[in-house]
């Protein structure tokens, strides 16, 4: 997607105070694009699903009215989703997966409770855990791969252990857990002791062992698994998640409510964005290709990467990557520094339409 700056005549002063924040200091932009490419948050660059679109603008003048006390029709909607293999009373829906997380720990974590997490990861574990109290044990990934270490992990439960986090696949690395090494560490855990399974990138991922949260779910193990709209659907700036899980936990979960959760609007979107299995499939394909392309392009310019299972690329930079960031910034090309997630040295490129894709190659050619 290429944004024409003349239309968007507050686009810059958002890109420039987006970069700010990105780059943990003011990094000021003069210079004026023709085109810009936003690489940096994930994000479909195909955009938001249309049936989703289409169901805001039909609900907009519905408004002024208070809709969806509870999201009971919304976990309805889900189980229909889901074949009924999972129920209505299993899912816990928010805004954003990162409310869901909040959730998870408001009722699971304790003062003094110890959750484990594997860095490089999504760093807003961290905050969420430790508002609420608890300790958090990071049992990093092990390099040059950025594979979970099971063995550690289990030697680091103790009887304080409420959770461990798993992200699959993980954020910003794009390396996954597969299904042989996820069943030991399940297998080995207390009974005690639930597995948050951060799984929010699920639909790019096209590895053949790759464990899935919904089957464990079934087999009745403690397990919570975490999507979101803001990937797949494009439906980002709606903030739409949810959890999946075991009709236990999901019943003492559930009963964290606050009315009106989710606003009509994003739950409409939400709704009609599970029947477009369309624009999933459109969407899986750009990623598919586009991974392969910047591989073989990589691979070309001698650039160290990490095959990937997400919507992203991790690789490594010869210069600093703040430097490397704000350098392309400068050429309206948006990436991700790794160092806020534990990988310095690294960015973290979101894979785009070709020739957004293409822009970022000629971009790093002259600044690598």
């Amino acid at each position: 997607m290429s944004f024409q700056a003349k239309k968007h005549p507050l686009f810059k002063e958002h890109i420039e105070k987006a970069s700010r924040f990105q780059l943990r200091k003011p990094t000021p932009n003069k210079k004026k694009w023709d085109s810009f490419y936003k690489l940096s948050s994930n994000e479909n660059m195909l955009g938001a699903s249309l049936l989703a679109l289409e169901a805001i603008r039909k609900a907009t003048e519905g408004v002024y009215e208070y809709d969806f006390y509870d999201d009971y029709q919304f976990q309805d909607v889900l189980a229909d989703f889901y074949n009924q293999e999972l129920k209505s009373g299993q899912f816990i829906t928010a805004n954003s997966g990162v409310e869901v997380l909040e959730i998870i720990c408001r009722g699971l974590v304790s003062v003094g409770s110890e959750c484990i997490i594997s860095s490089p990861t999504f760093s807003p574990y961290t905050n969420i855990i430790e508002l609420e109290g608890g300790i958090v044990i990071d049992i990093p990934l092990e390099l040059p791969d950025y594979q979970i270490n099971v063995d550690a992990i289990l030697n680091a439960i103790t009887d304080k252990t409420a959770l461990v986090f798993v992200t699959n696949p993980n954020n910003p690395t794009g390396t996954y857990v597969n299904k042989t090494d996820f069943e030991r560490l399940l297998d080995g855990l207390p009974q005690d002791v639930i597995v948050v399974y951060d799984e929010v990138y699920f639909h790019f991922v096209d590895a053949e062992d790759f464990p899935y949260a919904k089957d464990y779910i079934k087999q009745g193990r403690n397990i919570i698994g975490l999507h979101t709209f803001s990937k797949i659907y494009g439906l980002a700036g709606l903030r739409v998640g949810y959890g999946l899980t075991t009709p236990f936990i999901g019943e003492y979960l559930n009963k964290i409510f606050r009315p009106f959760r989710i606003n009509s609007l994003s739950t409409l979107a939400a709704y009609e964005a599970l029947k477009d299995e369309d624009h999933v499939q459109k969407s899986q394909k750009m990623i598919w290709e586009g991974k392969k392309w910047f591989y073989q392009k990589f691979d070309e310019l001698g650039i160290t990467y990490w095959p990937t299972q997400g919507n992203f690329i991790l690789f490594k930079v010869e210069i600093s990557s703040l430097d490397f960031t704000q350098k392309m910034l400068n050429e309206g090309v948006m990436v991700r520094p790794g160092d806020n997630f534990g990988a310095p040295g690294c960015i973290r490129l979101t894979i785009g339409t070709q020739e957004a894709n293409e822009r970022f190659i000629e971009v790093y050619k002259g600044i690598k």
